[in-house]
């Protein structure tokens, strides 16, 4: 049986231990909208700290277009990434902030959702500080998984039809199915790996692949917290048709506290079932 060493909470006022457990749909959003101040604090935190990452991607990318032509759309990917200077600068630099503070603001989501005390400054920087380590090494690997995921889909989509018409179709849309595989299922990796790197003393490898297999083994949880994250997407993508405005508002306000809590709140339940509660188990049998 696998051990897991926890990290440490910070001491303070949280639930009362013999108090009757709600409905966690009902907990949702009575959680939630208790908490809706410190979530308005924390996102907007947690935005300034996604910058880098936001404007370097945003003068990274163009938009392609030649896809305005009907006939060329097959031919020419939707957006393509360019070598721009200013870009490549901001994406360095958030290697060493998105990880870090992604593990922050997880900690701080994850003491939110088990009723526990927390400060959403300090708590925030201090496990900013103690997975500094960790987080730019996710940092990296996600900047690096998502441009190789990126590069095969663009290959499979518009190269390979184009310069390698005798392949026929279905090559091409096998394999671009596959990268979109493994890239949903990177996604759902990503539902656990942080609450896990703020919860126990993990090396890196062992983090992650705890990760990979929830993603796999809570396949029904992790699609339905999918569909729940894209409907939110999707809503703010119509609004931003229409107007930036609510956007505008929408993300540096609640969009990533509104998200965040919706995957800590519906995973933790798994991670705290397999993975803490052994450790409890463990630490009362040693007592005993």
């Amino acid at each position: 049986m696998a051990k897991y060493i926890t990290k440490d909470s910070k001491p303070g006022k949280g639930i009362e231990k013999d108090a009757p457990e709600k409905r966690r749909f009902f907990l949702f959003f009575e959680v939630f909208f208790g908490k809706l101040t410190k979530l308005i604090g924390l996102n907007f935190m947690y935005f300034v700290c996604l910058l880098p990452l936001i404007l370097g991607v945003y003068y990274s990318v163009i938009v392609n277009s030649l896809i305005e032509t009907p006939g060329d759309i097959l031919r020419y990917p939707p957006i393509v990434f360019t070598p721009s200077l200013l870009g490549t600068v901001l994406l360095a630099l958030s290697v060493f902030i998105t990880g870090p503070a992604t593990a922050g603001f997880t900690y701080v989501i994850r003491n939110m959702q088990r009723r526990e005390h927390t400060w959403i400054m300090s708590d925030f920087f201090e496990h900013f500080k103690k997975n500094f380590k960790q987080g730019i090494i996710m940092s990296i690997i996600d900047i690096a998984v998502c441009m190789v995921l990126y590069v095969a889909l663009m290959f499979y989509l518009y190269i390979m039809p184009v310069d390698a018409p005798e392949m026929g179709t279905l090559i091409p849309m096998m394999g671009a199915m596959f990268v979109g595989a493994v890239s949903i299922v990177f996604l759902w990796a990503h539902f656990y790996i942080y609450t896990m790197m703020v919860t126990f003393k993990l090396d890196f490898g062992k983090l992650f692949k705890n990760s990979l297999i929830f993603a796999i083994a809570k396949l029904p949880l992790n699609i339905l917290i999918t569909l729940f994250l894209g409907l939110i997407a999707g809503g703010l993508i119509y609004t931003l048709t229409i107007t930036g405005i609510i956007a505008g508002i929408f993300i540096p306000v609640i969009f990533f506290s509104l998200t965040g809590f919706i995957i800590v709140f519906s995973t933790y339940p798994t991670i705290d079932k397999v993975m803490l509660q052994k450790v409890n188990k463990r630490v009362l049998n040693t007592r005993g």
